[in-house]
Order: C-alpha cells, then structure tokens, then sequence
C-alpha cells in the first residue's frame, strides 16, 4: 500500500469558484469564530445537505420546501468550500479533518443527486443510472488524488453541479415538479428526462478522462463497476416489482455504493488501508441477492434492503474506525496551501 499521505496538488479549474470565493466565500470567512472547529463546518454542511435530500424527496410540491431545499444545498456548497480554508486559517488543519471532508461527500454527491431526481419525478431505474454514473465520477476524482495527488475537477464539476441542483430547487418551487414531466418536442423525451441524461453524461465524461489521466491504478475501480451493473441488471428485471419497494430498497443500496467503495482510495491515501477484503465482501453479498432475487427464491424489496443495511454497517464501521483512529492526533502542518480539504 501506498504510505499515508495528506499533501496534495489541487488542479481546480471552476468557472464559478473565483467569483464564489470572491463575494461570499472569502468575506464570510472573517464571520467564523475561530473556536468553531473546521469539523464541525464539515458536519454542519452535511446536516444541510441532507435536510435539503429530505425535503426535495418527500416534499416537492411545496413551494416553501423546495426555497429551504435550495438554500440548503447553497449552504452546504458554501460550508463545504469554506471549511479547508477556515482550518488552514486557524492551524487546525489535520487528518481527521480532511477524512471527513471527502468521506462526507461520499453521502453528499447522493443525496444531490438522488434529491434531484426524485424531485422532478424519475423513475427509479433511470434514477439509479443517473446516481451510478455519479458515483462513478465522485471515485474517479478520489482514485485520481490517490495516485497521482493530484485533485482534479473540471471546468464544470461539482460547484457548477450544486449551484444547477439548487438554482433547480428554485424552478419547482416556482413552476412545480410536475413542470418537468412535459415533453419539450411531441413524443420526446421529458424535460426530466434530459436533465437526467445530462448529469449523466457529464459525470461519464469526468469518470473516463480521469481513467484516461491514470497511468496505474484502473483496475481499482472494477468492484465497484461491478456492483453497480449488477444493482441495474436487478432493477431493469424488476420494474413490476417496483412499485411493492423494491426500486426504493435498489436506490438505497445504490446511494450506500459510493461510501463503501470510494472509501478504498480515500483510506489508502490518508491511512494506508486496503479495503479490498471488504470490497469482495461487498460484491459479493450484492451479486448473491441480485441473482436470488432475479430467481425468485425470495422478495426482491426485502433482498436489497439486506444490502442497503449491510452496506450501512460497512458505511458506520468506516467511518467509526477511521475516526477513533485520527482522533488523537493534532493539526499537520504540510497540507497543501490551495488544497480546497481541511
């Protein structure tokens, strides 16, 4: 395994970011007391991302929901931006820090993605292609940053990305969800249904020039290809099944995807872990159930809820291990200047 290692190179190319960083990012630095820890805004991003997931999944009918849903993913872009440079700051910047920094964003990059596909009414198997292609993008950047320590994003990536989600949070609220089922040209795909397919081709083309970048390493990324052609062969099998849950339990087990195996490169990078064993384990229990269920020998809703709660506890364990272990160790002092991680 590669040695730990914190110091990274950030190759960011954002057509938004200067001007973020320009008129709200950097001015409302100054507004951080510096006894808030850079966790904490971490933390407090996460919770903001998650609240917004919520409301845009359960409430998109409602105006006021969907205004807090977008100021909600505003907040959490901002605070996840703010929290590197408020740690480098105050000298906090640590390990632990940027473990939770990128870990967290493992959650985050689904629930973005999973809120606004539920909001403008995909369905469940083109919602699961649209998270699958995500995820693939989301450990690409962090298989990339494992290799060459390098963090690369594109001139459209995941700023662009949350500013879109929220600025289309404003939409439904104004027009409403139902806005996005009409058909631009007659007998066309919905307007749903291209944003769908936009996301994903810009998250392919993130995930394949990354891939293309890398001059060792790609073979890295085959489990977790794996498992997610096998959570779409499942659900392309089960459309009728859906509407019992089974296309819910397929996106709560897609959404656990990206945590359980992008937390591979991220671990080898920080820790010098390998999470190959569990890599196996997790592919494993996904192809067994999805083979199981596509023979009926038992409910498929209930087979891919096994997954979401065995992922979970993969997810829990990651996150509680890693954590422990870091806890104890106080600020570094060789993190990149420009890295955007605390």
């Amino acid at each position: 395994m590669d040695k730990p290692r914190y110091v990274y190179e950030s190759a960011q190319e954002s057509i938004l970011r200067p001007y973020y960083q320009r008129w709200i990012w950097n001015p409302a630095l100054g507004l951080i007391p510096a006894s808030l820890s850079p966790n904490a805004l971490t933390g407090i991003s996460t919770l903001c991302c998650a609240a917004s997931f919520l409301l845009a999944a359960t409430m998109a009918s409602n105006p006021v929901a969907m205004l807090a849903a977008s100021l909600g993913i505003f907040a959490y872009l901002s605070l996840d931006n703010m929290d590197g440079a408020h740690a480098r700051e105050t000298g906090q910047s640590s390990r632990l820090g940027e473990f939770l920094d990128h870990w967290l964003d493992t959650l985050n990059n689904g629930f973005v993605i999973l809120g606004a596909c539920l909001a403008v009414g995909l369905g469940p198997l083109f919602t699961l292609l649209v998270l699958a292609a995500g995820t693939l993008a989301f450990f690409a950047v962090q298989l990339e940053l494992r290799h060459t320590g390098v963090f690369r994003m594109g001139r459209v990536a995941d700023i662009e990305g949350n500013t879109a989600v929220s600025a289309l949070y404003l939409l439904i609220a104004v027009l409403g969800p139902e806005f996005f089922a009409q058909t631009p040209l007659e007998g066309g795909p919905s307007f749903a249904v291209l944003l769908g397919a936009g996301v994903m081709g810009q998250a392919l083309w993130t995930f394949l020039s990354a891939m293309l970048r890398l001059e060792s390493g790609r073979g890295d990324c085959l489990p977790l290809l794996l498992c997610l052609a096998t959570l779409i062969a499942w659900g392309a099998t089960q459309l009728d099944a859906s509407a019992a849950g089974a296309g819910t339990a397929l996106l709560a087990a897609g959404f656990f995807a990206n945590p359980v195996f992008t937390s591979g490169p991220i671990l080898a990078r920080l820790r010098g872990l390998s999470t190959a064993t569990e890599d196996r384990v997790a592919l494993g229990l996904v192809v067994a159930s999805a083979c199981a269920g596509v023979a009926g020998l038992a409910n498929s809703a209930a087979l891919a809820w096994a997954v979401t709660l065995g992922f979970g506890v993969m997810t829990v364990r990651y996150a509680y291990l890693t954590t422990a272990a870091l806890r104890g160790e106080g600020p570094v002092a060789d993190v990149a200047p420009d890295s955007p991680g605390p």
